[in-house]
């Protein structure tokens, strides 16, 4: 439980109609409270006094609309503020927003009276030599693949200096535990409770029958060297499917737990296991023959 909300930020994915439309609509629903509104979409909605997300950082939450994409981007720019972001989902799955849109004329008044709870979740941050001076965080992932070419790449592992793996394979995933339920889980990886603090390393088509998703503790410090198997072609760096780094042929990237947490508001206070069973349609058993 928190104290009256009096400032709110918003988002919303710039390239989905229902989400632009829904803005107006929940201007009106937050009443008299003090409304920041980020440049970019006040610009689509002529709307003036647009904001900067480092204004946005000063605001007691940020209301997000759009889908797990758009929430992933606005936990990437406002997690070194501290900003909670309430997610109201305009996508397909919506692993990571909190209301479905026909909830909100009852919930965002509770929500800015206080009735609500915050979780925070792991991020990682990944370092490339050649990007040396940018800050790169992200919440879900980090991807290492061999881009448009069919030959394959290799990677040695290391986890706090010791040697795991020599792996061969089409690529490597490093995700937190909120994106376990994402491109590592259809990569053939566990599945991680958001509580937890860790890694899970998981390689793409790994040309070995001896290679298997590994967890470990979000204390470990992950070294990966990689090089790729034929010249003419360089491999890619993605950060939570969004960002994207072209890298050498060959080189290194280090990745550890962010000091940011992303900060996102629960609501329906729905356990993940309650998640899973709803998002992923784990249902009852079958039936007998």
């Amino acid at each position: 439980m928190s104290n009256r909300i009096e400032t709110v930020g918003i988002i919303a994915n710039l390239n989905k109609s229902d989400a632009i439309k829904a803005v107006k609509p929940l201007m009106t629903l937050l009443g008299d409270v003090n409304l920041k509104i980020d440049a970019q979409l006040a610009d689509k909605l002529k709307i003036p006094d647009g904001v900067s997300i480092r204004e946005l950082g000063s605001v007691q939450i940020v209301i997000v609309l759009g889908g797990d994409g758009t929430m992933l981007t606005a936990a990437r720019k406002l997690a070194p503020f501290g900003v909670p972001i309430l997610g109201i989902n305009m996508g397909r799955l919506g692993f990571l927003t909190e209301l479905l849109p026909n909830e909100c004329e009852t919930a965002i008044p509770n929500i800015i009276a206080g009735d609500y709870d915050i979780e925070e979740r792991m991020m990682l941050q990944v370092e490339i030599p050649e990007h040396s001076n940018e800050p790169i965080i992200g919440l879900n992932e980090v991807t290492i693949d061999k881009g448009a070419s069919s030959k394959l790449m290799s990677h040695t592992i290391y986890v706090s200096n010791s040697l795991i793996s020599h792996v061969i394979s089409d690529g490597l995933i490093i995700a937190t535990p909120t994106g376990s339920t994402a491109y590592s889980m259809s990569a053939g990886g566990a599945i991680i409770s958001p509580s937890m603090d860790a890694f899970i390393i998981t390689a793409l088509a790994p040309y070995s029958l001896a290679i298997r998703p590994l967890l470990v503790s979000g204390n470990e410090i992950i070294k990966v060297y990689y090089k790729i198997t034929k010249k003419k072609f360089h491999p890619h760096l993605t950060i939570d499917g969004q960002v994207y780094y072209k890298l050498p042929e060959s080189g290194s990237i280090t990745i550890r737990r962010s000091k940011y947490r992303a900060k996102l508001i629960s609501y329906h206070r729905r356990s993940f296991y309650d998640i899973l069973r709803t998002k992923l349609g784990w249902g009852p058993p079958p039936s007998s023959i």
